[in-house]
């Protein structure tokens, strides 16, 4: 609006100035630059004492163009959607009897080193405050894989398979 404003005072302060224009070149250069922006038609009078007036607004037709859009874009997502594949995981079935291997590669991949910080690590995802029960190491993931080996059967003799509920779980060990 202030634009728009700055603009018809500009333009009645050019026709006072220019004296030779005629009005009827001054009205069409003030509705052509207001159409281009679309917003308002301007038309400036100087026979009146109020040389600007503003015709009306340009009212966006809500339907056509904003809804319309949006509807298009949410059906091409949706059939976009409806297109792709499903893909089926099949379970990664690790060959051999030793359910601590087993227990190893569902916890962490297999990865002695694993620290995924979410505030477990190691082979088996200890807690730093489960793993400060057995002293040595200040992290599980620092400690080699033969005393994550050795304090993991520990645990499990200890308290059972519930220190891995998801695991055991999935195992058939619970």
């Amino acid at each position: 609006m202030r634009n728009i404003s700055q603009f018809a005072v500009s333009m009645v302060l050019l026709a006072s100035q220019v004296n030779a224009l005629s009005m009827s070149s001054i009205t069409a250069v003030a509705e052509s630059q207001t159409q281009a922006n679309g917003a308002y038609e301007v038309k400036l009078n100087t026979n009146t004492a109020s040389a600007v007036e503003i015709v009306g607004a340009k009212r966006p037709d809500y339907e056509a163009e904003v809804l319309a859009p949006l509807k298009a874009a949410q059906a091409a997502a949706a059939k976009k959607a409806a297109t792709k594949r499903t893909v089926r995981r099949t379970p990664v079935v690790i060959p051999g009897s030793d359910v601590w291997a087993k227990l190893r590669y569902c916890e962490s991949g297999g990865d002695y080193t694993k620290n995924t910080g979410n505030g477990y690590y190691g082979a088996y995802q200890y807690s730093i405050s489960t793993w400060a029960n057995y002293k040595g190491y200040a992290r599980p993931d620092l400690a080699p894989p033969a005393i994550q080996d050795e304090k993991a059967k520990i645990t499990q003799a200890a308290r059972g398979w519930y220190p891995w509920p998801g695991c055991a779980r999935k195992l058939g060990l619970i």
